[in-house]
């Protein structure tokens, strides 16, 4: 068994391409490809190389999702140089699982299956769709827009600027820029309201008001001395519904970046950060997901009381753990 760190290969345009000056944009759309190892990947790479060589069949274990299917299918390619004979039917498998309890693994590891061809070109496809249509605007931005500003005096005769366009950063952006005028231009206006709460036996009721708010603080005085002179009151509906406490769901990597923005006050690459960090270390799972869904088949209890065992938060699991046992046994 070994490792890889992530993606082994990237893709970038063919070296006639990479001239920004001497080449239109818009070419890029049609531009050929090449895959390539990078530098910094050349050892995993070497590596995988050495391993396969001999081997009868190649097992994947990489993350459950579109990246991890991609990835799975580049190893697959640098395995293959090595050793062609992997090329057979049957003899490239990945493991299916989506956490690493013992029985799920003992699981994913008798029942391998086929790498799923259509999400690892998803992948692939979405690579050459973020190249091309970045590179094509980010080149015409920059050539095109920096240029005409400079020329505006907008930006010095020295200066040198990258105009980056992406599919995902620049829709974002705009989200940006609308909240941005819309917090700049909100005008406040005083508004009022009538609470009212009726306190009895230690219980505590509030009523709510169905104009909720109004503008116009004459008319609210004169219902509020109404409601002084009044001095009673007549319940003429009262409602009952039942309040449920859904147990937390695994957080998505947007939801974590929100988390941590919202009540740890960090940006969303410093929450990614943190979160790797705690997951390389053994902490929480891999914090890149797009599912929030408990496994049906993960032992809950048995991973909070491994953590039992912890001198800074044992005491705490310990009694987490008596808590999903008790509700266990009353449900």
């Amino acid at each position: 068994m070994t490792s890889v760190a992530g993606h082994l290969q990237s893709t970038d345009f063919a070296a006639d391409f990479k001239n920004w000056r001497g080449v239109d944009p818009e070419r890029l759309f049609e531009a050929p490809l090449v895959t390539y190892v990078e530098e910094k990947n050349k050892g995993i790479s070497a590596n995988i190389e050495t391993q396969a060589r001999n081997v009868n069949v190649l097992f994947i274990w990489t993350d459950c999702d579109r990246e991890g299917e991609h990835i799975g299918s580049e190893i697959r390619e640098v395995a293959l140089t090595s050793n062609p004979r992997l090329r057979q039917p049957g003899k490239v498998v990945r493991a299916r699982f989506s956490n690493i309890e013992r029985a799920h693994i003992i699981q994913a590891a008798r029942n391998p299956v086929p790498l799923d061809e259509n999400l690892a070109n998803a992948v692939a496809a979405r690579v050459e769709l973020d190249l091309r249509i970045g590179a094509s605007f980010t080149r015409w931005q920059t050539l095109e827009i920096f240029e005409y500003l400079k020329m505006r005096g907008v930006f010095g005769p020295e200066d040198k600027k990258i105009f980056s366009y992406g599919g995902c950063q620049f829709p974002t952006l705009g989200f940006v820029v609308d909240r941005y005028f819309m917090v700049k231009n909100f005008v406040p206006e005083p508004y009022w309201a009538i609470k009212v709460t009726h306190i009895k036996e230690d219980i505590t009721v509030n009523f709510r008001w169905a104009r909720i708010n109004l503008f116009d603080r004459m008319a609210v005085i004169i219902i509020f001395e109404r409601c002084l002179t009044a001095k009673y009151a007549k319940v003429i509906k009262v409602q009952t519904k039942p309040a449920s406490k859904w147990k937390p769901l695994p957080l998505t990597t947007v939801e974590v970046q929100k988390m941590g923005t919202r009540f740890l006050r960090m940006d969303s690459q410093r929450v990614m950060k943190v979160a790797e960090d705690l997951y390389t270390r053994g902490f929480i799972s891999y914090p890149r997901t797009e599912t929030d869904q408990f496994d049906k088949g993960m032992d809950l209890r048995a991973l909070v009381q491994k953590q039992t065992q912890s001198q800074a938060w044992g005491q705490f699991a310990q009694g987490y753990a008596v808590h999903l046992i008790s509700n266990m046994c009353t449900c």
